[in-house]
């Protein structure tokens, strides 16, 4: 267990916390852009269609913890840039199915690992108390913000 510490200097290492953080996210998605020419939520999104074959899209929505419209938008850019192809099911033709193009396959190998994966994964090895307790926190913290209504897409996804 942590030693007890001030309140200041509490306050001042979850502000260092949180700013390594949003930075480490931050210089991720700079580099996956200026490399590869795709978002850190694109290249998620690739990585995760790759380790999982063809998907729907609300598979995918549902492995990548995001809103099924944020993925849309994702798998809409995907398909532009030639990464992802879409094809409808064949017995339920609502079901819209995702799968990488020969030119994903080769930008997913090249590529590094999604940080959203390492954040994710890690978060899956915690016990559930310690799960809850982050939980808890994050949520106040979205409070103290004032910020439950706030829309959100994904961390500094420029499109």
């Amino acid at each position: 267990m942590a030693e007890q510490v001030t309140r200041e200097v509490a306050i001042s290492e979850i502000m260092q916390s949180l700013r390594r953080i949003f930075k480490a996210i931050q210089d991720y998605s700079h580099e996956v852009s200026n490399k590869f020419g795709i978002t850190g939520p694109q290249l998620w999104a690739l990585k995760t269609i790759s380790q999982n074959g063809k998907l729907s899209l609300g598979e995918l929505t549902k492995k990548m913890y995001l809103h099924p419209s944020t993925i849309t938008g994702v798998v809409d850019r995907l398909e532009k840039k030639g990464y992802v192809s879409r094809d409808r099911g064949q017995g339920d033709r609502r079901i819209t199915n995702v799968q990488l193009t020969p030119q994903g396959k080769k930008l997913v190998k090249r590529a590094p690992n999604p940080v959203q994966g390492k954040m994710i994964y890690g978060l899956r090895r915690l016990k559930k108390e310690k799960l809850n307790s982050i939980y808890d926190s994050v949520n106040k913290l979205v409070e103290i913000m004032e910020a439950q209504h706030v829309k959100v897409t994904f961390f500094f996804d420029q499109g």
